[in-house]
């Protein structure tokens, strides 16, 4: 497709800071404005945020107006809103400015997009990164046993994550082949089109590492799997009193991961940074050995790539997609999810071999470069849309 295409996004947080999903449709949009398409967003506002002005972009902001909270999803009264404004909006978006496609992110802003396809005939993708249910039979459960999250999310998240499958669209868009494989498990019936994602232009940092220095990345939410790294920064202190670990993210266990490190008295080893801009959380990469990212449950992984950005190796559980983008030995470590002796052992060694560290970060760099660049994934993005117009 190389004439320009109008294309309708719709995301309740349209941001290039926050959120993997969220920040991968800031990229998809601006990599399609850059190269000459037309795109319109249809988000709710977000307080503090800044947006970027592209004169191919034009964001309609609909209410309500959200507060970022560390990854939360909005609210039911929130999701509400936004469907019942996002479709009076997008009506009005698709007939005024002859929209060719509509694509939409995971969960309401799919049912907008469903809803609009019907009433307007376009072709409509949603993107899909993880399929939740399939991260566990208590995952639900443990999702609204964090702070700030309604018990109701245990009853309806199931079934509105089996109905975003059933919902009027041409096609699924997801990031790796352990979503696409997800997808097909759970009933969806559609072509799927697999895109890797990619992140902005990083420039390296030149700072002095610290080899006895290593950083988590992400939201703080139960699947991320990082009281694994508490206990494994308590067996590495045991050996090497100086080890350090910065926790950097929001979320709704962040209290109780300040409460399960003073209880294990690590204050001094394991800092909270909590979240942080865009500069400062690449200062502490650029500063550190490593990336350890013990997730057991991802459609990808962005920090992975942000990460290599660095020509930092990344420590990651032995699931899908992570140990098909890390090459043990080669661009990081795939290590059990559930060990912290094998998690403290790998950290112990990354600690005491920095040029083993040093390769296998200029090999994350060079996987970067090559297999996730910008270039790929638009050439991919146009293909789909191609293909579905």
């Amino acid at each position: 497709m190389r004439y320009s295409v109008n294309v309708l996004l719709l995301s309740q947080f349209f941001s290039s800071t926050r959120g993997g999903g969220e920040y991968l449709f800031y990229i998809i949009a601006e990599s399609l404005a850059n190269n000459n398409h037309q795109v319109w967003i249809i988000t709710n506002k977000i307080e503090d945020e800044k947006y970027a002005l592209h004169k191919n972009i034009k964001i309609i902001f609909v209410p309500p107006i959200l507060k970022y909270q560390g990854g939360l999803p909005p609210s039911i009264s929130d999701n509400i809103k936004y469907l019942w404004n996002g479709i009076q909006a997008g009506v009005k978006v698709v007939k005024q400015n002859n929209i060719d496609i509509i694509h939409s992110n995971n969960f309401t802003p799919a049912f907008v997009g469903s809803i609009l396809s019907l009433l307007t005939s376009k072709k409509h993708v949603t993107s899909v990164w993880d399929i939740f249910t399939l991260c566990g039979s208590d995952y639900w459960k443990r999702w609204t046993e964090q702070t700030g999250i309604s018990k109701i999310n245990q009853y309806i998240g199931p079934i509105f994550e089996k109905l975003s499958l059933k919902i009027k669209c041409d096609a699924f868009h997801t990031i790796s082949n352990a979503s696409k494989n997800d997808l097909i498990k759970f009933g969806a019936k559609k072509p799927i089109y697999v895109i890797p994602p990619t992140i902005k232009k990083i420039k390296l940092i030149e700072n002095t590492s610290n080899n006895k220095q290593f950083i988590f990345l992400g939201r703080l939410v139960f699947y991320k799997n990082i009281e694994v790294l508490i206990k494994a920064i308590k067996i590495v202190k045991i050996q090497d009193d100086e080890i350090k670990l910065f926790i950097v993210g929001g979320g709704p266990q962040l209290e109780r991961i300040q409460s399960i490190i003073t209880n294990h008295g690590l204050q001094n080893n394991i800092i909270v940074k909590g979240y942080v801009d865009t500069k400062e959380k690449f200062e502490l990469v650029s500063q550190s050995n490593a990336l350890l990212f013990p997730s057991v449950c991802e459609g990808f992984g962005l920090v992975i790539l942000e990460a290599f950005s660095q020509k930092k190796p990344v420590l990651v559980s032995n699931i899908g997609p992570m140990s098909e983008i890390i090459e043990h030995e080669k661009t990081g470590y795939v290590l059990d999810s559930d060990d912290e002796n094998i998690w403290a052992e790998h950290i112990i060694r990354l600690a005491k071999n920095f040029d083993e560290s040093k390769q296998m970060g200029e090999n994350g760099n060079k996987v970067l470069k090559s297999r996730y660049n910008l270039d790929v994934m638009y050439e991919k993005l146009i293909q789909m849309y191609s293909n579905i117009l």
